[in-house]
This record gives structure tokens, C-alpha cells and sequence, in this order.
């Protein structure tokens, strides 16, 4: 029971304990450096985080981007499980939408935003930079997860006579939902970092990518990570929130 206890400690502590190294690593480089353009001190990055809170442009900024995550999130998502569930159920359509995915997989991200800037307005240019990397890769995660059901369980149920709904619920989703998870993990993060990426060149309205942009052109280094930070911390806010809802799922399941 002790050695549970030390366990799950030490197990908590360890991310704040590399926090703290970076910062302190971080802090030592900024006194070798010298210079607050180069690398601000830890004290002035985080007077101007603080300072952000106080200010309605960075809720808005903040609420215009994750707005934009979230409408490029959920359509690569929608779109790629139904095209996952129809290769499934028709097995050919996965070799006919096999050339497309590859194509926007291997599409350079700097050229993709660029003809997206060029093509749509800035709100439109950033949702679909962010769907055509996120969306290749959650339609194959899900289409690997599908195919991970165990093949010897489904022709079982055949045999058996059971019918699709409980097939659905009983064993696809239980057998599926860990890889699935896993893909939305290693997405939903950069969903956020490509939006934001976008915003930078596209200088959109309202958003993280544009203040970033703003403190770059003033030399302003300490706002500029203080941004950083931000969107760091909704990353990191993201993933543990996914992490929570599967550890539910599984519990449900």
C-alpha cells in the first residue's frame, strides 16, 4: 500500500519537477545572455502573462482562435470517422480515397497556407490548413482502429447470429476506442498549433497568431512568450481533458 502511495507521488510530481527544470534552465540562459530582446528574464515573461488576463483583447483573441480549432477539429473528426466507418462497410472505397489522403499528407504546410491565402479570407484559409493535416491523420487512426477488432471475435459473432447494434456497442467500440483515443490525442494539439500558425501569416482578426505576430514586429520577446505560454497551457488543457473522458469511457465500457 506504501510503495502505491510513493508510487503515485512520485508519479505526479515528475512533470512538475521537469517544469521546473526548464524554468530554471530557462533562467540561467536568460543571465548568460544578458539581453531582455534575446532571451527577457522569467520574472518579465510572467508580469506580462499575468498582465494578458487583465486585458478583453486576450479573451478575444483567445475565443477567436480556439473558436476556429474548434470548427477545423470537429469537421476533420465528423469527416473522418463517416469516411472510416464507409470504407468499412465497403472496403474498395478505402483504395479510392487512398490517393487523395496521401495527397494532402504529403502536401507542404507552408505551400498549403500560402494557396489558402490566397484562394479564401483569413477565418476560412486558417480552419482549412488545420483540417487538411489534422483530418488525414484521425482518418487513418480510425481506419486502423477499425481494422484492429479482433477478426476471430467477428466472425464468432456471425457464427452466433448476433445482431449489429449489439455487434457495434459490445465489441467495435470497446476494441476500438484505445486507438482511437490515441488519435485524438495526437491531434487535437496540433490542430491548435496549425491554427495558430496560420493566424501568424494570414494576420487574422482576434487571434493568438496575430498578437504573436504583433510582438515579433516590436521586438516585444517577453510578450511573445508570454502567448507562447498560453498556448502551451490549452494544449496541455486539451490533452488532459481527452485523457479524462477516456478514462471515463473505459470505466463506462
Amino acid at each position: 500500500m506504501k510503495n502505491k502511495k510513493l508510487y503515485q507521488i512520485i508519479n505526479y510530481s515528475l512533470p512538475v519537477v521537469t517544469v521546473v527544470m526548464i524554468v530554471i534552465v530557462y533562467a540561467i540562459i536568460s543571465k548568460v545572455v544578458g539581453v531582455e530582446l534575446i532571451s527577457p528574464s522569467v520574472g518579465s515573461t510572467l508580469k506580462e502573462f499575468f498582465a494578458m488576463f487583465g486585458k478583453g483583447e486576450f479573451y478575444k483573441a483567445v475565443g477567436g482562435t480556439l473558436w476556429r480549432a474548434f470548427i477545423a477539429y470537429v469537421l476533420s473528426f465528423v469527416l473522418a470517422f463517416a469516411l472510416a466507418a464507409l470504407t468499412k462497410l465497403w472496403k474498395p472505397l478505402r483504395r479510392a480515397f487512398s490517393p487523395i489522403v496521401a495527397l494532402i499528407r504529403v502536401l507542404p504546410t507552408m505551400s498549403l497556407i500560402l494557396l489558402a491565402l490566397i484562394w479564401f479570407n483569413s477565418f476560412q484559409s486558417t480552419v482549412l490548413v488545420a483540417f487538411c493535416i489534422v483530418f488525414p491523420m484521425l482518418y487513418t487512426g480510425f481506419c486502423d482502429a477499425i481494422e484492429s477488432v479482433d477478426k476471430d471475435l467477428i466472425e464468432m459473432s456471425r457464427v452466433y447470429a448476433v445482431d449489429k447494434r449489439r455487434l457495434v456497442t459490445k465489441l467495435y467500440i470497446p476494441q476500438a476506442l484505445p486507438s482511437v483515443f490515441t488519435s485524438i490525442k495526437s491531434s487535437i494539439g496540433l490542430n491548435l498549433k496549425l491554427i495558430i500558425s496560420a493566424e501568424v501569416l494570414a494576420q487574422t482578426a482576434d487571434s493568438m497568431g496575430l498578437y504573436m505576430q504583433l510582438a515579433k514586429i516590436n521586438l516585444d520577446t517577453a510578450v511573445l512568450l508570454a502567448w507562447t505560454i498560453v498556448a502551451i497551457l490549452l494544449g496541455g488543457l486539451f490533452e488532459g481533458i481527452v485523457t479524462l473522458i477516456q478514462k471515463k469511457a473505459v470505466k463506462w465500457l
